[in-house]
């Protein structure tokens, strides 16, 4: 029987369970009990015991007074888990993916976990963590940190159910403001994490970056998730973060030729929709419900990327790049004023 077809076989982990337990508690089952107990013929059962024995290392021996098998050994626990080499191999690539993300336990929790996973597995199909690393090429880009803490605080709140004291500090603020939240979800965009709570303040369901979050403390309140809630559809009328607090809309943007195929190539959002021009040029079109983060991914495409509709985002736009002229044009004077009496200085000491 091959390995990767045994680790994906789901009723083979089931009958190798039974038989573990029928052995582990003493009953000393044979082959016969086994089969009637399983359903399956005497054939399988013993193929199933020579797979325990020879594959999983099992100490099975048989009792002739007794007329069935026993352990050897009274500490074996079975090595083996419905998983194989490949997704032993997802868990470490995840983990050592999580370690991107500083400030926040998961990389460390998961990294243990697979530890533990890849011991109970037989030799033959365990990976170390260092292997893992070697078949990885990381990359590290910017992020907010996160304190532990907080972290632990807001990933307490979620799992039991109870409200969440916080100390928030908005964008901009100069100090943290008092808030009760309960949160609903956490939420991962880009590196940055944040968690989904309802706010008790306006009774309104909001986004909290937890790198803002200077002091949180379960507040012993329990509360109850709406059973109508659902994260996936909170995000579905803009293609960012910004929900509520204004009228959702639809922008269309196109992309130059040099840069369409990558605007093809991304899903930005499940109600995204993307036309190519007989340029060669993309025009896409998605929902939004801020101007800002709307204004904020197309200046990021610069000269590659020009607002169709609505009229209110061209217009934002039309300003916010003149004022970034008006800031070069001004930095650029400074700059050559600076660098003659620089050059000034240099030649004459």
């Amino acid at each position: 029987m091959g390995r990767k077809g045994a680790f994906k076989d789901r009723p083979l982990w089931r009958r190798l369970q039974t038989i573990h337990h029928e052995i582990k508690d003493g009953r000393h089952p044979n082959a016969s009990t086994l089969a009637a107990k399983l359903e399956v013929s005497t054939k399988t059962v013993q193929r199933d015991l020579d797979y325990l024995r020879d594959e999983l290392e099992a100490p099975i021996e048989f009792d002739r007074v007794e007329n069935g098998y026993f352990y050897s050994r009274a500490d074996y626990v079975l090595p083996f888990l419905p998983v194989d080499g490949n997704d032993l191999f997802s868990i470490g690539v995840a983990a050592q993916v999580l370690s991107l993300f500083g400030g926040t336990p998961l990389a460390r929790d998961l990294k243990a976990c697979y530890q533990r996973l890849a011991e109970l597995m037989p030799p033959t199909v365990r990976l170390r963590p260092d292997i893992v690393m070697e078949k990885l090429a990381l990359r590290a880009a910017a992020f907010r940190p996160v304190r532990e803490e907080i972290w632990q605080a807001v990933s307490e709140s979620l799992q039991k159910g109870i409200a969440l004291s916080i100390r928030y500090r908005s964008a901009g603020a100069a100090a943290g403001e008092a808030r009760t939240v309960l949160p609903y979800a956490f939420v991962l965009s880009g590196r940055d994490w944040m968690v989904l709570a309802q706010d008790r303040a306006v009774d309104q369901v909001k986004i909290f970056y937890l790198s803002r979050i200077e002091d949180a403390k379960l507040s012993g309140e329990r509360f109850a998730i709406p059973k109508d809630f659902d994260a996936d559809t909170f995000f579905r009328n803009t293609f960012g973060l910004f929900v509520g607090g204004a009228k959702p809309f639809r922008f269309r943007v196109r992309f130059s030729p040099e840069v369409s195929d990558e605007v093809r190539e991304l899903q930005w959002h499940p109600r995204q929709k993307i036309e190519s021009a007989p340029d060669g040029s993309a025009i896409l079109e998605l929902p939004a419900q801020s101007v800002r983060e709307a204004r904020r991914f197309v200046l990021a495409y610069g000269k590659d990327a020009l607002v169709l509709e609505p009229g209110e985002l061209v217009e934002d736009l039309r300003e916010e790049t003149s004022r970034l002229a008006r800031a070069y044009a001004s930095e650029s004077g400074t700059a050559r004023r600076t660098g003659h009496r620089r050059e000034g200085t240099s030649r004459h000491p």
